[in-house]
Formats: structure tokens, sequence, C-alpha cells
């Protein structure tokens, strides 16, 4: 989840309390007297401000925070209008023959149509939006608005105010449900490469009047989240599961795997790895006595029970799994990581850009269900 600085540099930007001098120059409103402005600068290698707060601290303040945000919407927009004004021939896979070919109708609205020269062939895009090509751009900033912090209800009222258009939150989180299932369903089979030291944990959730527990597994370091799922048991079985799961997501194996001391681990390591290799897997129970900590995903788990403390909205573990399934996502593929040197997990496992937003996702989900 975001920081309170990033989160309140978000409200700015859904405040429209921003404007762009040049592209390396911005002014951003005061979020408290409307009649006070600061700059925010690209100097060299990093955003600078003249607020009290970067001049005191030296760091990231929430009008460099609501830049930064401000620039990666216009990157959606851009995006969106992309997949809607390009296209790749479905039949010979390339673009640099299609050119547009009027519109045509269907039950989303009219759509353009495109013709490829070389295959001598008219298609309709497939661009993961079929239904929906007119709410492409209000979906994807849902998307992203819902995992950085922001409410449904916060969401449906942006739309309102900035765009002057009522939408629900019960039709943004069925946006969220559907996008967030067609992408789950689409990175759930790639494979990553791993590190060696893998960490496991899990915490309690409260989910209306009962509690669910949310079993964790990343890489320690990668940090990209390799397996989780809910459910009502803290028991061997489903730490067995966990371990299944991490296994059917790494192309390798890990040497050790770091857990708290719950027998649960204990017995599923045991299981597992016990008879099935000629060298067992390292268990580290990790303490707050040991050198050797769980805090990485530890660090993980607080990240997401803090979340979930903000959402008035999960009354089931249906909607707890939706919850989870999109957080993942977005961890793994669009939160960049300090630690990671400003990429995402996914960077970091396959050491080259994957496009790291809603719109490609989706695209790529798309283009893999072709």
């Amino acid at each position: 989840m975001a920081s309170k600085r990033e989160n309140k540099g978000i409200e700015l930007v859904l405040k429209g309390h921003i404007k762009a001098v040049d592209s390396s120059t911005f002014i951003v409103k005061s979020g408290t007297n409307h009649e006070v402005d600061y700059k925010v600068r690209w100097n060299k290698k990093r955003w600078t401000c003249s607020c009290e707060d970067f001049d005191k601290h030296r760091k990231k303040c929430k009008h460099i925070y609501a830049v930064c945000y401000y620039l990666s919407l216009q990157d959606l927009q851009i995006g969106v209008r992309k997949i809607q004004d390009t296209a790749e021939c479905p039949s010979c896979g390339l673009s640099e023959f299609v050119i547009k070919d009027g519109l045509s109708e269907s039950r989303s609205g009219l759509g353009q149509r495109f013709f490829c020269k070389k295959c001598n062939r008219g298609f309709s895009p497939r661009t993961g939006f079929e239904g929906a090509r007119g709410q492409a751009f209000a979906i994807v900033l849902s998307l992203d608005l819902y995992y950085r912090g922001l409410s449904l209800r916060q969401i449906s009222e942006h739309f309102q105010s900035v765009y002057g258009i009522k939408i629900s939150h019960g039709t943004i989180y069925g946006w969220i449900k559907r996008y967030v299932e067609f992408v789950y369903q689409y990175l759930d089979k790639v494979k990553v490469k791993t590190g060696e030291r893998w960490h496991a944990d899990e915490t309690v959730l409260r989910v209306k009047s009962k509690h669910l527990v949310l079993w964790s597994m990343l890489d320690g370091e990668t940090r990209i989240l390799l397996a989780k799922h809910i459910n009502e048991s803290k028991n061997a079985d489903e730490a067995y599961r966990l371990l299944e799961e991490g296994l059917k997501k790494a192309k390798n194996k890990p040497s050790e795997i770091v857990t708290d001391s719950a027998v649960s681990y204990t017995k599923a390591i045991d299981r597992k790895f016990g008879e099935e290799l000629k060298h067992p897997i390292i268990h580290v129970q990790a303490a707050i006595s040991t050198p050797l900590s769980n805090n990485k995903i530890e660090r993980f788990q607080r990240t997401v029970k803090q979340r979930f403390k903000t959402i008035s909205s999960l009354h089931s573990e249906e909607t707890a799994e939706t919850f989870t399934k999109g957080f993942s996502i977005y961890y793994n593929n669009i939160k960049k990581h300090r630690s990671l040197n400003g990429r995402t997990p996914m960077e970091a496992t396959t050491k080259k850009n994957c496009g790291n937003s809603w719109v490609a996702l989706i695209q790529k989900a798309r283009k893999k269900r072709n």
C-alpha cells in the first residue's frame, strides 16, 4: 500500500491541485491553504520541491508524489488511447501493415475496425476491453486507485467531481473483480526464477464476523510473491498447500525456507521435502533473538493487513480473495520497490522491463487467451 505521503499526493491530483508549467516544472497547490503554491522541478537526477517538508528531510514530499502520480495518469491515458488506435493483425501478428478501416457497431457501441494490407483481411482488435471499450480508462484508473489505497466510494466520488461521470461503487467493484480475475489467470501460469531463500508467514484478517488466515510466501532476493491463499485454518495441510503453490510458480527449488516457529511449517516441510530430495531443504525458524529474521514477508503481511483496515466492502471470503489476488498483481507487477532500485519484483526476477501497468497486463492476458 502507498505511504501517507503518497496517498496525500494522490489526493492532490484527484482534487485537481496540480498544473504543468512545462515537462519538467509543475505547480502544486497546498492541500490546506489553496492560496499557497509549491514548485516541483526535475533537477538533473531527481525531483525537488519548494515546500518545507522537502527542504527539511530531502526526501519525496506529497507534492513530488503528486507530480509522479499525475505523470503516471498521463501514461495510463496514453496507453488506453494507444490500444484503441493501433492493433496487430490476428493472422500475421504484425502492426506495420495495419490501417484503420472505419467503425463497426456492437453491443458496447461503435468500435474501430482495422484492415491488414499484408493478409488482405479486416478485423476488430482484441484489446481485453471487449464489451467495455468506452470505459477502458475508467476501468484501469479504478484498478490503479483501489490498490493504491482508495476506497470504492472515494473512486466513485472522484469520477463524479473531476469527470462529471456517475459510476456507482458497485459498478467499480464489478470491474475490479472481472479484470483482477482476468489478469490473475494469465499471471498464475507464468513461472519465475527465484533466489536460494524463501520466506513464509501467515496472518489473521478479520472479514465481517469471522477471522481468516492469509498465508503468503515470497522470494527473499527478488521480493516476488510466489504464493498466497486465504482460509480459516492454520494447520499443516494449509502450510503444505502454500509450499505446493510456491513450487508450482517457481522454476527452481530453494535451499532454505524461513518461517516462524509454528509447528505447521515443520510438518509441511518434512512432508514435502523429507523424502523427495537427497539433500533436504534447510528450514530456518526465525525469531527476534536469531540473526536471520523473517521481516521481509512480515513487512508484506503488515502492508496487506493495514490496507484491509481501510476497506469496508469485504463481507465474505470471496471478496477477500478478490482483493488479495489483485493486491498480489499490484505488488509483483506494478508497485516499484525502493529495495529493488525502483523496479517491480517481476522486473527483478526477469531482468527486463515487463510493462508495469494495468493496461499492459490486460493486453498481455488477452493475447495469451487468443
